[in-house]
């Protein structure tokens, strides 16, 4: 598993930023594609915002938010959960498609591997950019594993 252990000090100092990282184990077009809409998912006019999500074994939830920024792509995915909501944020790059007529999401993982995540709290705030690394170390070079844990 590969890492970028540098981006939480980076980005500890400057919130909202994202750096390269400098881990030679991680090139910078891995972490990039990490959060980034693949090819032609999505163009400058439209938006996934409210489409269900698709997980890679049944329906998940929808879409309660979605940030476009090339290299700081992002889904919150939200669903629900007894008497509340339940959000949390899914890099683009694991988006598989999106189909605009049907208005759905399709993603590489499981119902289950989102779930795993920390919850987001509020789906239109920001993400804490330190928060989400786990993902760049759990899922860059090896596929995702989820939920990362720092041991």
């Amino acid at each position: 598993m590969h890492g970028c252990a540098c981006a939480i000090t980076q980005r500890a100092h400057t919130p909202g930023a994202r750096r390269p990282c400098h881990d030679a184990a991680v090139s910078e077009a891995e972490q990039s594609a990490l959060w980034t809409f693949p090819d032609g998912a999505v163009s400058h006019d439209e938006s996934v915002r409210d489409y269900d999500v698709e997980a890679s074994d049944g329906h998940l939830g929808t879409v309660s938010w979605a940030d476009y920024k090339p290299g700081e792509s992002y889904l919150v995915v939200s669903y629900r959960h007894h008497l509340h909501d339940v959000h949390h944020v899914v890099p683009a790059g694991a988006i598989r498609s999106v189909d605009h007529a049907r208005r759905t999401v399709t993603l590489t993982v499981t119902a289950d591997e989102v779930k795993s995540t920390p919850p987001h709290e509020d789906p239109s705030a920001p993400v804490d950019w330190a928060y989400v690394d786990q993902f760049e170390r759990g899922m860059l070079g090896g596929g995702f594993v989820w939920p990362y844990t720092d041991v």
